[in-house]
């Protein structure tokens, strides 16, 4: 999966980075060179959207390092992930809808034939 960034300035002029795809590696690295760049520019007031950040590894979870180690320097206010239903998970659920509906059915007919 590729990871995307993306910026924008809500009305309130503070800066939203939405991050999409795996927080990981070398990706990383570049959304905290970012975040850095932001806040070295003068950005204070940061909305950081992660609801389609897939993973997160060390080099990710070093951005919120970074964050924390600005002793309030940094407003920010990030939007946590939203897990998602895998391929499984979903080829699970589809299997267990379908088997209910099918045990739901034959429930309705035999009560019909008696």
């Amino acid at each position: 999966m590729i990871t995307s960034f993306s910026f924008a300035f809500t009305n309130d002029g503070r800066l939203k980075m939405r991050i999409a795809g795996k927080l990981t590696g070398c990706a990383a690295r570049k959304g905290l060179d970012l975040l850095r760049s932001a806040a070295e520019s003068g950005r204070r007031k940061i909305n950081l959207d992660l609801r389609e950040t897939t993973s997160v590894d060390s080099l990710g979870i070093a951005m919120f390092n970074w964050i924390r180690s600005q002793n309030g320097n940094l407003s920010v206010d990030i939007l946590p992930p939203i897990k998602g239903v895998s391929e499984d998970e979903l080829a699970c659920i589809e299997q267990a809808v379908s088997s209910e509906n099918k045990s739901n059915h034959t429930a309705f007919y035999r009560r019909e034939r008696a």
